[in-house]
């Protein structure tokens, strides 16, 4: 199938339409012109004819055949109608042009106006001969005998021109018999006065046109822009350049799927973005895995070289070695075990009614609170507890108790000797529940708190064990909240501590 372009298909359909309206428009015009020029004459003349049947009913008795045809003959010249005139018995007994001795003339004349036909009959030399005329006059005097005003137009072969016939009814005063007039007049200035109308017409439909045509072209232009710009723009996206944005067109089905183009750009240059990030964090997890691994395996294969070569005698030594292998088996067996339960809360859905239970937040805090206290006692670091008892919320009891767990070792972590850790849990104005965990250590850098929810990532970046801890509590943390549909803040200033807010929705407030 042969395809063309949008604009032509719109130039050429609006043309069709216009040119065809101004055709119909213009054929229209003509016709109720020459329509309303024939009727006009057609009129005019019935006029003449009925007074001139006036005036030859109040002078029929003075008038002679000679004076007839004078009378007739100078009507004929003054309104420029060939007259002819029938008694009641269909005999012609004047006619405007000549003496009825022409009768043979007279006879093709009147025939050939009524009928485009050869008159019939024989010619007659005699001047009181009646003319034989054809059926379809006899009928047309019929009906003008009957009080009937008739009207014709047609072209006359006799003359050669188009004319209109007109027939009035006359009474005769002596013996009140019904005759008729028979009037035509040839349009000789009507072709012309038509020719100057069609002229005239076809000027005005030709720049009507040419008009259209450049009303329509800009009409195109404008609708086909935004169109042939969102092409483009879809053909960027297509080569992955997401940055283009097409400006909104003020027309409203175009506006919208500019909208919606602009939207899908931005939508998948934010996909593309976070794609690139999850990829670089697919390879720094690799990256860090491989390395986190590599360390506690390192050690445990060193250690246990030098206790199997024998190259560690003292049993001193020994123990400290076998102390140490245990001590990275067991870091070792933490790591895996969290990122296991990473990988189970990525896959998983979110929290729903039926696998949710009641948890009081108040009795989860203190519990945690009393399995890390004895931490707390080497650095004389004490729980500021400050929980409503009446708070409850629905969720997993196993994942809340991980969650405040992770975050209150992680402030137990970095807060510094003689040092206080809050926790608490308040309802606010709008229905919700707050978490809180604060604590008083150096605080993390601006520039690092978007980034603390990644697996192993560390704010201290050099990996020292200083501060112990896989680099994995945080993302199980980030888990944690995803799945109980609630979300995440921390507030951070250096030297002065940081403050972990996870907020519960309503639905999920008790």
């Amino acid at each position: 199938m042969k395809k063309g372009s949008l604009s032509t298909r719109l130039m050429s359909s609006f043309m069709t339409i216009i040119i065809t309206i101004v055709i119909g428009t213009l054929a229209g015009t003509s016709y109720i012109i020459a329509d309303y020029f024939f009727e006009t004459k057609e009129q005019e003349l019935a006029e003449r004819g009925t007074r001139l049947a006036k005036t030859l009913e109040h002078y029929w008795m003075y008038l002679d055949r000679s004076g007839l045809y004078r009378y007739i003959g100078s009507v004929d010249r003054m309104v420029g109608a060939h007259i002819w005139l029938f008694d009641d018995k269909y005999h012609l007994i004047a006619a405007s042009y000549g003496e009825l001795s022409e009768d043979a003339a007279t006879r093709s004349a009147i025939n050939a106006l009524i009928e485009s036909s050869v008159a019939s009959g024989k010619d007659s030399g005699e001047k009181n001969e009646t003319p034989k005329l054809h059926e379809r006059t006899h009928s047309i005097l019929n009906d003008i005998y009957a009080g009937k005003l008739h009207k014709v137009q047609a072209y006359h072969p006799y003359y050669k021109k188009q004319v209109i016939l007109v027939g009035v009814p006359f009474k005769n005063p002596m013996d009140n018999s019904v005759g008729a007039i028979l009037m035509a007049e040839p349009l000789s200035g009507f072709e012309k006065f038509l020719g100057r109308v069609h002229f005239y017409i076809l000027a005005i439909g030709l720049a009507a046109i040419f008009i259209s045509m450049i009303i329509v072209r800009h009409i195109s232009r404008r609708i086909i822009q935004p169109v042939l710009d969102m092409k483009n723009n879809a053909q960027a996206m297509a080569s992955g350049d997401y940055s283009q944005r097409l400006a909104v067109s003020d027309i409203e089905e175009l506006a919208e799927l500019g909208d919606a183009l602009n939207s899908l750009g931005a939508d998948l240059s934010a996909y593309m973005a976070k794609t690139e990030r999850v990829e670089k964090i697919r390879r720094d997890f690799v990256a860090n895995v491989s390395h986190e691994l590599r360390t506690p395996i390192t050690i445990i294969r060193g250690y246990n070289e030098a206790i199997s070569d024998g190259v560690v005698t003292d049993a001193k030594m020994l123990q400290r070695y076998r102390a140490l292998i245990n001590e990275e088996t067991i870091r070792l067996e933490r790591m895996v075990r969290e990122l296991l339960d990473i990988s189970r809360l990525e896959s998983s859905d979110p929290l729903t009614v039926n696998n949710m239970e009641e948890l009081p937040l108040a009795v989860i805090i203190r519990n945690v609170a009393e399995k890390l206290s004895v931490n707390c006692l080497e650095r004389k670091i004490k729980f500021n507890i400050h929980a409503d008892e009446n708070i409850k919320i629905l969720g997993s009891g196993d994942q809340m108790v991980q969650l405040i767990l992770i975050l209150s070792d992680n402030a137990l972590k970095y807060s510094p000797e003689n040092g206080t850790v809050s926790i608490g849990a308040s309802r606010n104005d709008d229905g919700t529940v707050s978490l809180t965990v604060a604590d008083q250590g150096r605080g993390i850098p601006e520039e690092d708190i978007p980034f603390i929810w990644e697996r192993f990532y560390k704010v201290e970046k050099s990996h020292n064990r200083s501060v112990p801890g896989t680099g994995l509590g945080l993302a199980i943390a980030k888990h944690i909240v995803r799945v109980h549909g609630a979300s995440a803040e921390v507030f951070s200033k250096c030297g002065e501590g940081t403050t972990f807010e996870i907020k519960f929705p309503k639905d999920k407030v008790v």
